[in-house]
């Protein structure tokens, strides 16, 4: 069956500022082994190929992170949000149980309300599963475009092993007919009953059996490959120019690919297909090992195959073949084969890339590490206290994001709302705006006696937040751009309030288009 015609048009990634070294948290957990520890470290570094991760900071969740990656996507894309008519999100660390990821990103970029909404399962496979879900809906005539996201900070317990892996970031992409960068040329599928990891209702770490994820990882990802290829029975993994799979760490991908390599394939029954899944030492090192992200971002759960993938279009040419074989836990796997179209090359360069959020970074000590986790894995009972940076900003163009102080309750509302949620609050809603892009006036660093200070009180007096940031880049006079953070909670069973905060210029200093195209990249709720 052919999905010909129907593809990516966009694509976007958003890896957060904030990196810690593996060897750091190693050190740290495993430092009671003595003269073992340096084993330890070796093995972590060269045999379950983990370098360092991405961490999301104090202001940012799954959230957050999906609409950077969201905004990225629809912008290479060229079109208004207001035509994406579905948006999913797969993510397992999803800010409310109730009430959706996609929604957040749906109303923050400005799709309007009408419009699909799905927050998917299925471990970290669901950013690509909701890549087959829009597939179908496009393909189905239901909607022109969707918006498939997967996001997620990834959790695990302190000392546990999969804490050296897991991070956080989140990739997105807009899926269409139109001026398509690859079409999807099919997906396969293969699941089963296969629980080698899981989180059950209200734990805030995962539980896993190890090991058994080696099985579980290999057959899926064997499995969808060769359902793949049982659907096209011309196709072989030697046509492919670049090929990735989930990655959990370098670790799996590497051994699957050696498994590839024996005259034996093992969970494949049928010679013929075993014969065209073979691969080559040649093939890995060149196909497979150069889309290794998880080196630098660490394991990024449903937003791990995306970014890997987002990488390998990055540097892709008009009539590359591309495979990504996604695996989430449960066990799902989804094998899709992409063709690059001549579409990339005119959207190359509105948005920053892979490797442009790769090296925007800033390493953190192990104490600011330990401090981020204890606030991840805890359950806040009160306001949100993190060390601030605040300031004023005054605009440079035209464009605002709109949000709403209500002086009732003291909720922050973006996008702005003209009455409180709560039907009993009579406050009054003060609308503010803020610049898109703006120049920084002042700055300073709340002191320790004003830590309580809410976010809502220092927008209320016309002070902004600053992110990803030190205080020696925050200089009167430079560019900065609004980004969407979260700046507040109501306890441990509130709303989670979110708003403007402003960092250094990065996507708009970057985004150069060659060939300029009328398009809107700007949400609607900017002035």
């Amino acid at each position: 069956m052919s999905h010909r015609g129907v593809g990516i048009v966009g694509y976007g990634v958003y890896i957060p500022w904030e990196r810690i070294e593996t060897e750091k948290i190693v050190r740290e957990r495993e430092r009671k082994r003595g003269k073992e520890l340096e084993k330890v470290i070796e093995k972590v570094r060269h045999g379950l190929l983990l370098r360092e991760k991405a961490l999301a900071g104090h202001t940012e969740d799954t959230i957050t992170i999906a609409t950077e990656a969201a905004e990225n996507a629809v912008r290479m894309a060229g079109i208004s949000p207001e035509e994406i008519g579905s948006v999913t999100a797969g993510s397992e660390s999803k800010p409310y149980a109730v009430g959706t990821i996609a929604r957040h990103v749906a109303s923050f970029i400005g799709m309007g309300q009408n419009v699909f909404i799905a927050d998917l399962e299925g471990a970290c496979n669901s950013g690509m599963q909701g890549l087959g879900f829009i597939d179908s809906e496009i393909r189905s005539g239901r909607i022109k475009y969707g918006l498939a996201i997967g996001s997620d900070v990834a959790q695990a317990e302190r000392g546990d092993p999969l804490e050296y892996s897991c991070g956080a970031g989140a990739g997105a992409f807009v899926v269409g007919r139109t001026d398509p960068i690859a079409t999807i040329e099919d997906i396969a599928a293969f699941s089963s009953l296969f629980m080698d990891f899981w989180r059950r209702d209200q734990a805030p770490v995962p539980k896993h059996f190890g090991r058994t994820t080696v099985e579980a990882y290999k057959s899926h990802i064997i499995g969808a490959i060769a359902n793949l290829f049982r659907r096209n029975p011309d196709l072989s993994l030697r046509e492919f120019d670049a090929i990735t799979f989930h990655q959990p760490s370098g670790y799996l991908p590497m051994k699957t690919c050696n498994t590839l390599t024996q005259d034996e394939i093992p969970y494949v029954e049928d010679k013929s297909i075993a014969d065209r899944m073979r691969l080559t030492e040649e093939d890995i090192e060149k196909k497979v090992k150069p889309w290794l992200r998880v080196l630098d971002t660490g394991n990024t759960y449903a937003a791990s195959t995306l970014i890997s993938l987002a990488s390998i279009f990055d540097h892709s040419k008009p009539g590359d073949q591309v495979l990504a074989v996604s695996y989430g836990s449960g066990a799902y796997a989804n094998a899709t084969w992409f063709e690059v179209q001549d579409g990339i090359e005119e959207k190359r360069g509105r948005t920053p890339t892979v490797e442009d959020y790769v090296k925007r970074k800033t390493t953190i000590r192990i104490e600011t590490y330990q401090d981020l986790i204890r606030v991840r894995l805890s359950r806040i009972k009160q306001r949100l206290e993190i060390p601030r940076f605040v300031g004023e900003v005054e605009p440079t163009n035209g464009r605002a994001f709109t949000l709403s102080l209500c002086q009732g309750c003291e909720r922050i509302y973006y996008p702005a709302r003209e009455k409180c949620l709560d039907s009993e609050c009579v406050g009054v809603m003060d609308v503010k705006t803020y610049p898109l892009i703006a120049r920084l006036k002042t700055v300073s660093k709340l002191p320790l006696k004003k830590r309580f200070t809410s976010n809502f009180e220092l927008l209320g007096q016309d002070k902004v937040l600053f992110v990803d940031a030190k205080l020696q880049d925050l200089k009167p006079g430079a560019k900065l751009e609004g980004v969407v953070r979260r700046l507040d909670y109501e306890g441990k069973d509130g709303l989670i309030m979110y708003g403007v905060a402003y960092r250094p210029l990065f996507r708009e200093a970057l985004a150069q288009v060659a060939r300029p195209k009328a398009m809107t990249v700007a949400p609607p709720q900017y002035a």
